[in-house]
């Protein structure tokens, strides 16, 4: 807080305010050791009854080589679901 409060004389104003906001939407790019490297959107939505509970929702545009990767994955992971339960014929 010391080199923050150095930098921006707001800070600890802001700060006792508490008017630090976390950020909401984002885009992360991700290493998976089936598919390789992923970027997804990502959004965080607050529960209104209880702000401590988030959800975070990983998105891919339709058409893009990120929504391709998803779907070998979730085809990949569907694979395995089979091999584990003894069903695969």
């Amino acid at each position: 807080m010391n080199e923050l409060s150095a930098h921006d004389a707001q800070f600890p104003q802001w700060w006792t305010e508490h008017q630090v906001v976390g950020r909401t939407t984002g885009t992360r790019r991700l290493r998976h050791p089936v598919i390789g490297e992923i970027t997804l959107d990502w959004n965080t939505f607050t529960s209104a009854t209880d702000p401590d509970q988030k959800l975070i929702a990983w998105t891919a545009p339709p058409g893009s080589p990120a929504r391709e990767a998803l779907r070998l994955l979730a085809s990949w992971a569907a694979g395995q679901n089979l091999r584990a339960s003894g069903n695969v014929t």
